[in-house]
């Protein structure tokens, strides 16, 4: 506790202003300091997990492609193809959504922290055939945990950056989480939830260190 007599002392108050006051600030400029210097970096800790980014596969034998297409319910209501790498996904007809994943071993991701990124080229509106499930192409990630009478979904990750609607030109997008541990099955890939089409190239899914910060999908 200050002495209430050196408050209305002039030479103090010099003293305060001049020495006391800078070397506290000095103190705490060099505690922030240390402590962004303890913060651990954003950095890959794994090569790309996917196999075949470049799409190669997909007119391959069932037995030997890396992606596999799947839709909400019979009707093919959507197109896809590559070429020079470049994933061509297209909605052509009326059912809402499709997938084109690829199975990962879970036994690479579960516990860790893993980026899924691609670049996108986007030209996706509204879909004549309107639905509640929300529109857009882009990102999508997914996890499960079995169990003898059935399975638990412990992560899903959809659509989680922008953009992901309208008409856009080529740009990189990329999703963070953190995978729970003992997980039985997982998928990355790609999601069509809307009219036209959208392209994607350089997919890559890696492991990352904990200073990579979590997507977060703001309000």
């Amino acid at each position: 506790m200050m002495p209430a007599s050196l408050l209305g002392d002039p030479m103090y108050l010099v003293i305060l202003r001049t020495v006391l006051l800078p070397a506290a600030l000095a103190l705490l400029v060099a505690a922030c300091d240390m402590e962004a210097e303890q913060l651990p970096n954003c950095e890959y800790i794994s090569g790309n997990l996917l196999a075949d980014p470049e799409f190669s596969t997909l007119d391959s034998s069932w037995q030997e492609q890396s992606w596999r297409y799947s839709q909400h319910s019979k009707d093919i209501s959507f197109s896809y193809g590559a070429e020079e790498g470049i994933l061509n996904f297209m909605k052509v007809g009326r059912e809402p959504w499709a997938l084109l994943v690829q199975d990962i071993k879970a036994e690479a991701v579960e516990g860790k922290r893993v980026e899924f990124s691609a670049d996108l080229k986007l030209d996706l509106s509204e879909p004549e055939d309107a639905h509640a499930l929300g529109y857009g192409g882009g990102l999508t990630l997914l996890a499960k945990q079995n169990y003898e009478d059935g399975y638990n979904i412990v992560l899903s990750s959809k659509l989680k950056h922008e953009p992901h609607m309208g008409s856009h030109d080529w740009q990189r997008v990329s999703v963070v989480e953190d995978f729970p541990k003992h997980i039985s099955y997982m998928y990355a890939g790609f999601l069509h939830q809307a009219g036209g089409g959208m392209q994607v190239r350089n997919p890559a899914l890696r492991i990352v260190t904990a200073g990579c910060p979590l997507t977060v999908l703001s309000d």
